[in-house]
């Protein structure tokens, strides 16, 4: 009886998150939800949103939980319901979070560079990071795949075109590959010329065709700088070159990505539009969960419309970027973020959003060998680049 009790307890994987108040968080605790002999809740990290993690906390129970402000954990810790939770904040917090030998996965599904920290203490640990944070990949990429190999890590990504990928590609080798498509919606403004574009609004640009998502990344969805990101984060993912990956429409956003090999084979990888079975295949890699769901693909939904990239400067850049290498995608991305909360503050035009990236780009001299403390000081100084050129 008691040795069934402890197979039963090996079998039940221990997760932390990191962006728990998040859209990705949110559905990852969902995830765990429907499946309680599967997963349990080990611990949990938040930016501001305290009031939702207080109501995480109290349904899921973590061991530790972590904040991003100190005043914020200095006064969660007077509540005598958190008694027994530990609770730590700031980096120091994040990477204790990833130097737990007790848990079994990390998500790391914040936007930001916080999720570096305790990515590489967990891959160090020779344990799983399943990946919807684009900005791990832009900012360390390379290091992260060089220590995932290293230690025995595993990463396995959550966002449902990369998730494809992986499913598809498995060990193929990059030379059997001929090209791989990363499918887009084409965001609000598909087919819209830039002239049109000029007076959109912040929430024009977050009405998002198909996907329910954060405010960031429906912003770059509008100005393709998403899927622009996706194919470099491809490229670093799956060591695949850059000018093998292309973006392609598919409006109904079932089909994620398509893999062409060198024989004549394609294959597609589509769901319905629920980043649920993303992240639940990822948890529980290689076994899958069983859905619930039983909804058929229509046949109209698989229409495919080729990008004319010249049509989209985040194209242009993200490229660039990749040619350029070393910290460049690392400042693309932190002028992004910056231009992206600028347009939604109203401080700038939706069209004047990648005209900030390029400018904070073309000033940017680039740094070629990079580990986490030269890329977290980059980041800062192209913030801060990219928000003087907002400014003037």
């Amino acid at each position: 009886m008691i040795e069934n009790l402890v197979v039963v307890q090996r079998m039940v994987k221990k997760i932390s998150i990191l962006g728990s108040t998040g859209s990705i968080g949110r559905q990852t605790l969902s995830v765990i939800n429907e499946n309680k002999k599967k997963f349990l809740v080990y611990s949990l990290s938040a930016g501001k949103n305290v009031k939702l993690l207080l109501n995480q906390v109290s349904k899921y129970r973590p061991k530790i939980i972590s904040l991003s402000r100190q005043e914020d954990a200095i006064l969660i810790m007077k509540n005598p319901l958190l008694r027994n939770i530990k609770i730590v904040h700031g980096n120091d917090g994040l990477k204790e979070i990833g130097g737990k030998k007790e848990s079994d996965i990390l998500v790391a599904a914040t936007s930001d560079v916080s999720s570096l920290i305790p990515t590489l203490e967990f891959l160090k640990n020779g344990k799983r990071v399943c990946i919807a944070s684009k900005e791990i990949f832009l900012l360390l990429g390379k290091e992260i795949v060089k220590i995932a190999k290293k230690y025995s890590g595993e990463i396995i990504p959550i966002d449902s075109e990369h998730s494809g990928l992986f499913q598809i590609i498995n060990n193929e080798p990059e030379s059997n590959i001929k090209a791989i498509y990363l499918t887009a919606s084409g965001g609000p403004f598909f087919g819209k010329k830039r002239k049109d574009l000029k007076d959109v609004t912040p929430e024009e640009a977050l009405k998002h065709p198909t996907w329910s998502m954060g405010k960031k990344i429906s912003i770059d969805s509008a100005t393709m700088m998403n899927k622009a990101i996706e194919i470099i984060e491809a490229s670093l993912m799956f060591n695949i070159p850059h000018q093998k990956i292309y973006p392609i429409i598919n409006k109904k956003s079932h089909i994620h990505s398509i893999v062409e090999f060198i024989d004549g084979n394609i294959l597609f990888s589509g769901s319905e539009n629920d980043m649920k079975i993303p992240i639940g295949y990822s948890l529980n890699y290689p076994k899958r969960i069983q859905s619930k769901k039983r909804k058929i693909i229509n046949y109209k939904n698989i229409e495919l419309i080729k990008i004319n990239e010249k049509n989209y400067s985040a194209f242009k850049l993200a490229r660039k970027a990749m040619d350029l290498g070393g910290s460049m995608p690392a400042v693309m991305n932190a002028a992004n973020g910056v231009a992206v909360e600028s347009f939604l503050n109203r401080k700038l035009r939706f069209n004047d959003i990648l005209k900030v990236v390029e400018q904070t780009m073309n000033e940017h001299k680039i740094v070629r060998k990079i580990d986490l403390k030269k890329i977290i000081k980059i980041n800062e100084i192209a913030k801060k680049s990219a928000y003087t050129i907002v400014n003037k």
